[in-house]
């Protein structure tokens, strides 16, 4: 009997903490902000970007950087959005075609995603690990940010940074934003499911324990 109250003691414990757990994550639901190319009067740097509706990834169209120089296209400027605290990570399909050194350069073409803040201070990433260079067909690339200071940035801005000579598209751009403490319920989740599985197996345990002691008296 006492057994059969623990077990069942437990089940509402293991229901509430699930509950629980399950709850906090419904209230951190990851932002996902959309770029769909459609005009260049859409992009923030006017020089050297075209749009090129053939073979496009995803969005309504591609944008087309011919760069005769090195160059940092500022494309999207995000402000007066809460992201503090949250782990923000710029994505793209990113192509490029002879794109080659220059004296002042590698070559190369990748993501630029940058944070500032009120103070002045600014956080940047970069992405992907390896960038394109040359010739190379469409890339998925990603630049992650953790904002993990006190405070929200008072803009996100996301550019498209080529060191070199050459021609670049990138297409399907998105910026998606999560919550920090997401990742903490995450690992929360985890111990919990782990706790409750030795504990419940403790229990089963102990009521094969108490069975074996009451059929030998």
């Amino acid at each position: 009997m006492l057994v059969t109250d623990m077990l069942k003691s437990s089940y509402y414990i293991f229901l509430f903490i699930i509950f629980a757990v399950s709850a906090s994550i419904s209230l951190a639901e990851e932002t996902v902000v959309e770029f769909p190319i459609t005009d260049t009067a859409q992009i923030i740097t006017q020089s050297g970007v075209e749009i090129d509706r053939s073979n496009e990834t995803g969005g309504s169209g591609l944008l087309l950087i011919d760069a005769g120089e090195p160059m940092t296209v500022e494309l999207f400027e995000l402000d007066e959005q809460d992201f503090g605290s949250r782990r923000l990570t710029y994505r793209a399909q990113i192509r490029s075609q002879d794109l080659t050194a220059t004296e002042d350069s590698r070559g190369i073409s990748y993501l630029e995603l940058l944070a500032k803040f009120p103070d002045g201070e600014e956080l940047v990433s970069r992405g992907p690990r390896v960038p394109v260079s040359g010739t190379q067909d469409w890339t998925a690339a990603k630049a992650v940010l953790y904002l993990d200071k006190e405070g929200a940035p008072e803009s996100v801005k996301l550019n498209l940074v080529v060191e070199g000579r050459g021609k670049v598209w990138i297409d399907d751009i998105k910026l998606e934003a999560i919550p920090l403490r997401i990742d903490y319920l995450f690992w929360g989740h985890i111990v919990v499911w782990v706790v409750l599985i030795i504990y419940i197996y403790s229990l089963l345990r102990k009521n094969r324990q108490l069975k074996r002691e009451l059929e030998t008296v």
